[in-house]
């Protein structure tokens, strides 16, 4: 979750709290209720698709690790069949310039299936007997950590997309909320102060000066 995110579900917090402790403000009839439960709601989605961003970061920096290991160990297993083939005079087995995962995983699956029907030779020059089932091992393990990597950045990517309209959705009823609480509390200004209180939320543009350098005060969300 990110400064802005947690700002807005604390203020949250406050605003729940204060609604649990003047309950008379919200009745059933009343035109609050509605509003403050659209909160309530927005506030349980914002925390659980915070965990569940916190969860896929973490997937996502583990996968990535894998991906790496996985690279390494394909590439170290084609350099050794490359440098094998080049005593043997075998100019199918040139390594490419390209270094991406996609060339890496081309030039694997070309050399599993040129390597076939000379695997005795390469045997022969001290490769293991079982080269080509570590090969296609190797291939195998690395594709996966591909699609794994892909797969946490997709759920990363979800949980972010989810938070952001959840905390829209929160910071839209507050603003049709927050009206109504200043009507309401008029002729009673401690409790009014009180609600000013809770709702109040830092203004975005303000904190995004501080973090990522000017921003303008037109960056305001919500009522301060």
């Amino acid at each position: 979750m990110n400064s802005f995110n947690r700002r807005v579900f604390e203020m949250l917090g406050r605003v729940l709290v204060f609604a649990n402790t003047y309950p008379q403000f919200f009745a059933k009839d009343a035109p609050t209720s509605p509003l403050i439960e659209r909160i309530g709601a927005a506030a349980q989605k914002l925390s659980a698709h915070a965990n569940s961003q916190t969860s896929s970061r973490r997937a996502v920096r583990i996968s990535s690790n894998d991906r790496s290991e996985a690279r390494a160990a394909l590439r170290g297993q084609l350099e050794t069949i490359s440098r094998t083939a080049r005593g043997l005079k075998l100019s199918e087995f040139w390594l490419p310039r390209n270094k991406s995962d996609r060339a890496i995983v081309e030039t694997a699956h070309l050399f599993a299936a040129k390597a076939e029907s000379l695997k005795q030779a390469f045997i022969d020059s001290y490769m293991p007997a079982d080269f080509l089932e570590k090969l296609n091992l190797a291939i195998q393990n690395f594709e996966k950590s591909i699609k794994a990597q892909a797969f946490s950045i997709g759920t990363r990517l979800a949980a972010t997309a989810a938070m952001d309209q959840a905390r829209t959705d929160a910071l839209s009823a507050l603003e049709s909320l927050d009206p109504l609480m200043e009507n309401r509390l008029r002729d009673d200004p401690p409790t009014l102060a009180v609600w000013e209180s809770a709702r109040h939320l830092e203004r975005y543009g303000v904190a995004r000066s501080v973090e990522n350098g000017p921003r303008s005060e037109t960056s305001a969300v919500t009522p301060t």
